[in-house]
């Protein structure tokens, strides 16, 4: 027997892979960041583009912000929680059935966007100012190996 998981690899062909993770906003908290899966690590690969798919439109009692990026094997030190999404706000998400693609340079695009990782992270998101009541959302990476 096995545990499902949120996240999962895309068997893709030709050079670039793409990593998948659900993420049920409701289930995040302004205090910590959490790691979404136990099983899926990120690798030292160049980072392409992240989309993210939402499913579920996000609300809240007010305005605040999401984070998505990554932790160090260790569980516990940062590699850069924003590294994929920073401070992207609510209302963004806020439809169900829209389709956001952050690249290099682009607003809300982490810094990790565009580089080569040089660690093995852990993917997490995080919250800032506001829990959200409703949300589900997929986010794909796309990145390429060396």
């Amino acid at each position: 027997k096995t545990t499902t998981e949120v996240a999962g690899e895309y068997k893709t062909f030709g050079p670039l892979r793409e990593i998948e993770v659900k993420i049920d906003l409701t289930t995040l908290t302004t205090s910590a960041n959490t790691i979404l899966s136990n099983t899926v690590f990120f690798p030292k690969m160049r980072i392409e583009e992240v989309t993210v798919e939402v499913q579920t439109a996000a609300t809240s009692s007010s305005s605040g912000t999401i984070n998505i990026g990554l932790v160090k094997t260790d569980r516990t030190t940062e590699l850069d929680y924003d590294g994929f999404v920073a401070a992207e706000v609510k209302g963004t998400y806020d439809t169900a059935g829209k389709k956001i693609t952050y690249i290099a340079g682009t607003s809300k695009a982490g810094a990790l966007i565009g580089t080569t990782l040089t660690e093995v992270g852990y993917l997490t998101a995080g919250l800032a100012t506001a829990v959200y009541q409703t949300g589900v959302i997929y986010v794909r990476i796309k990145y390429r190996p060396n």
